[in-house]
């Protein structure tokens, strides 16, 4: 327990400081109106369909590198460190180059019009562009929480988010951000700091800009840290490790995939369900999902990969009873914090959306949203530990079919409890809760009955290069 909470509070910390990202802009485009927070929230989907791409390398690193250092091999860890950082960034700039092509379609797929349409553009056009940067900080997270160093990431993640929180103001209202948010903190001094330095609002696409900056300082700084601390070499190799390039994208495809079918389901939501029932449905289950998941999940989030962490560790360590110590110490505190955000939610749905909202159908919305998810909060807590812990083993082909299947179930069941049944909103909701749930106890049944646990197949991969005895022999037994 000890071990695991020493790795789970920074990176908790991290991935809520991750998190703020999304509220700060959820806070700071209130001023522009329902159609903004509509917009948002609609573009907050796509950010995750995003994430699968980075992901691609994230899963394989984490996996790679953790099990490496239990093994005592840093030239592997090395090795597996560069290969997904570098794959991160070249898709990085992949989608920097093609995602603007497909930002208008992205609009009509998600039934967005009118102003509500131009701002979903403004803010993803501006977001496709920081890609680059954006796709290697989640690797660069993986890569050193799987060296057991959750404190850098969230050092990192704090720099990022008070750049980024001076910079919203700045880029989306310039010197009127006292105009538009009179009650914000700091309103007047962002008003005569933009007057001052000559910057013009932006719009809401200021918001994509001030998140793409501060994650570029974040990431340099992040960089330097892991040559000097770990002796990380940083250069581009001349020539590309095939083989364990593909270890890394064989152990995160269905990762990637399962985070790309969950975006997908929420964006059919949008298309088919939530279109008719209007703008303050959709902004409610931006702030629910960004403000008060937004906290909750990078909570449940850190001290999972803290666990997965330890289970890589101690699978390439082949310890099996430190394996299971940690197992009951994840299971108990994952069990606490599922029923303490349950509660948090019911009690803070109220004031929460009063921060948010100057729109009372939204505040409305936002209620109803938080109050309903308070019921999945345990399930998503364990959901999420067994698929990190699975995710650490390499084991992710299973977790993969289970949280593809039940995410895609959720689609018709909200259709059937929002329209036919006619719930509305709260059918929507309720459909989320029930697949969650529902995850939860599949997953929960697969990391028990599963032999993950002996490591067989997770050994670390090893370069090609260093002859065809010892490096070949690994290519890639994992």
């Amino acid at each position: 327990m000890r071990a695991l909470l020493l790795l789970a509070w920074p990176a908790a910390t991290s991935y809520l400081l991750s998190s703020a990202y999304r509220i700060n802009d959820q806070y700071w485009i209130q001023g522009l109106g329902a159609g903004a927070q509509s917009a948002m929230s609609a573009v907050l989907f796509v950010l995750i369909a995003n994430f699968a791409l980075p992901f691609l390398a994230a899963a394989g690193a984490l996996s790679l590198v953790s099990r490496a250092v239990g093994a005592g091999d840093a030239e592997a860890a090395d090795r597996a460190s560069r290969c997904a950082l570098g794959l991160a960034f070249v898709l990085g700039v992949t989608a920097a180059l093609l995602g603007p092509l497909a930002t208008e379609h992205l609009a009509r797929w998600l039934a967005l019009e009118g102003a509500t349409a131009r701002m979903f553009a403004e803010y993803l056009d501006a977001i496709w562009l920081s890609s680059p940067v954006l796709f290697v900080v989640p690797v660069l997270d993986h890569v050193l929480i799987g060296r057991g160093d959750t404190v850098a990431p969230m050092a990192l993640q704090g720099l990022a988010v008070v750049l980024n929180f001076s910079l919203n103001p700045l880029f989306v209202y310039g010197a009127g951000t006292a105009a538009a948010m009179p009650s914000a903190p700091l309103a007047e001094g962002f008003s005569r700091a933009a007057e001052a330095l000559g910057v013009e609002g932006l719009g809401i696409g200021g918001a994509a800009w001030a998140t793409g900056a501060s994650r570029a300082a974040s990431l340099a700084v992040g960089l330097v840290w892991l040559r000097l601390r770990y002796g990380t070499r940083l250069a581009p190799a001349l020539r590309v490790d095939r083989g364990l390039l593909a270890t890394v994208v064989r152990i995160s495809t269905p990762v990637s995939l399962s985070i790309a079918f969950y975006a997908a389901v929420y964006w059919a939501l949008f298309a088919f369900v939530l279109d008719d029932l209007g703008d303050e449905v959709r902004a409610g289950l931006g702030i629910g999902f960004q403000v008060f998941e937004g906290v909750a999940f990078p909570t449940f989030l850190g001290i999972s990969m803290a666990a997965a962490s330890l289970v890589g560790r101690a699978i390439g360590a082949r310890d099996r009873e430190r394996l299971d110590r940690v197992l009951v110490a994840s299971k108990r505190t994952a069990l606490a914090l599922g029923l303490l955000f349950a509660a948090s939610f019911l009690v803070l749905a109220e004031p929460v959306a009063h921060l948010f909202s100057q729109d009372e159908g939204v505040r409305r919305e936002t209620i109803l949203y938080a109050r309903l998810l308070a019921l999945s909060q345990p399930f998503v807590a364990f959901e999420t530990l067994w698929d990190k812990v699975l995710m650490a083993s390499g084991r992710t082909r299973a977790v993969a079919l289970i949280q593809g299947g039940l995410n895609v179930a959720r689609l018709p069941l909200a259709w059937l409890l929002a329209g036919p049944l006619g719930l509305a909103a709260a059918g929507v909701w309720i459909a989320i809760d029930v697949t969650t749930a529902a995850k939860s106890l599949a997953l929960g049944s697969l990391a028990r009955t599963g032999d993950w646990r002996d490591g067989d197949r997770g050994e670390p991969a090893e370069s090609g290069d260093r002859g065809r005895g010892r490096g070949r022999r690994a290519a890639l037994h994992s």
